[in-house]
């Protein structure tokens, strides 16, 4: 009778169970995870917010972008002066080397372009690579490979000194193009503004006649007018940099 019993126990045990889980509700997995995270679910941007975001965004771009351009335009003019100056008094050296003296600019009559053309070829023109080579009104102009260029050109007089013969380098050969067809006739340090333009002497050094020594010096001469073919001088003198108080 006992043993009945705890089979009858037993059995209506097992048929509670199997009511009981018939009754459950079986939630699928999507349905499962869309009441997991119900709660944590975030509403999206509003218009004015995303307007407000990108408005920021524009106001540091443009704080920020036209410092940054600066600075690298300031940088590729100063390491294109620098392989100027390289290249080009490199080539006098071998011209002069070939030609036996450093005085060997006796061919080269004054504001006449194809005169300048020849001497050009027949010295410099054997050691420097250009794409191009133009007389202009007084001299000549030269394109090279790196977008740079130069005029070269001489005032006066006929000597086989290099008095009087100038050089000015643009880190891009448009603004000397431009420059040699206004036909102004002067020196380098003259005729250099430190931005477009900068005086050489035809050594390929940077123009040192009337220095003192000083970067004060150098510096008040880069600003003023007149004078400003030592701006060269001055980038040279800071290690080939274009420094943040350098009249830009």
């Amino acid at each position: 009778m006992l043993k009945y019993e705890i089979m009858e126990g037993k059995k209506l045990k097992e048929d509670n169970m199997i009511k009981n889980s018939s009754s459950r509700v079986d939630f699928s997995l999507p349905e499962k995870l869309d009441c997991q995270f119900a709660g944590r679910r975030k509403t999206a941007f509003t218009l004015a917010e995303v307007l407000i975001t990108i408005g920021i965004i524009g106001i540091v771009a443009a704080m920020t972008l036209p410092a940054l351009i600066t600075k690298h335009q300031k940088k590729v003019v100063a390491t294109r002066v620098k392989q100027f100056s390289s290249i080009w008094q490199q080539a006098r050296k071998l011209a002069a080397d070939e030609q036996g003296t450093d005085s060997f600019f006796g061919t080269l009559v004054a504001k006449d372009p194809d005169s300048a053309f020849d001497f050009y070829n027949e010295t410099f023109g054997k050691y420097i690579r250009t794409i191009k080579v133009e007389k202009s009104q007084f001299g000549i102009t030269g394109a090279m490979q790196n977008g740079s260029g130069f005029y070269f050109y001489r005032t006066t007089g006929q000597s086989e000194g290099s008095a009087y013969t100038y050089l000015i380098f643009c880190p891009y050969y448009k603004d000397c193009k431009q420059l040699a067809d206004s036909g102004r006739v002067e020196s380098s340090e003259g005729l250099s503004d430190g931005k477009k333009t900068f005086g050489f002497y035809t050594k390929g050094s940077a123009p040192n006649a009337h220095w003192d020594g000083t970067r004060e010096w150098l510096l008040e001469s880069c600003t003023t007018g007149g004078r400003k073919g030592y701006c060269t001088t001055l980038i040279q003198y800071d290690g080939w940099e274009i420094k943040d108080d350098y009249p830009w």
